[in-house]
């Protein structure tokens, strides 16, 4: 597992998401308690989302029962940051 940043989680959570959603999505993402960033991107992946949580087990809250079940979300891809 990832070492905590002062005590926190931090984590990029990469997001695949149905063509002309992503706006509403961000704004979706934005209202999550723990999520610091959500902004759209070119590439792979559609959107991307800057989190922060106390636990691996708001983490795993927080991706799986929030961002994956939201409307347009095709699939994530989480990372871990080192630093």
């Amino acid at each position: 597992m990832a070492e905590t940043i002062n005590g926190a989680i931090k984590a990029i959570v990469l997001l695949r998401t149905e063509s002309k959603i992503e706006k509403n999505l961000i704004s979706e993402l934005r209202e999550y308690d723990g999520v610091q960033e959500a902004h759209m991107i070119y590439g792979p992946y559609d959107v991307y989302s800057i989190v922060e949580v106390p636990s691996y087990e708001q983490l795993n809250d927080l991706v799986l029962n929030k961002i994956r079940r939201l409307y347009g979300v095709k699939s994530t891809t989480t990372c871990y940051l080192a630093e």
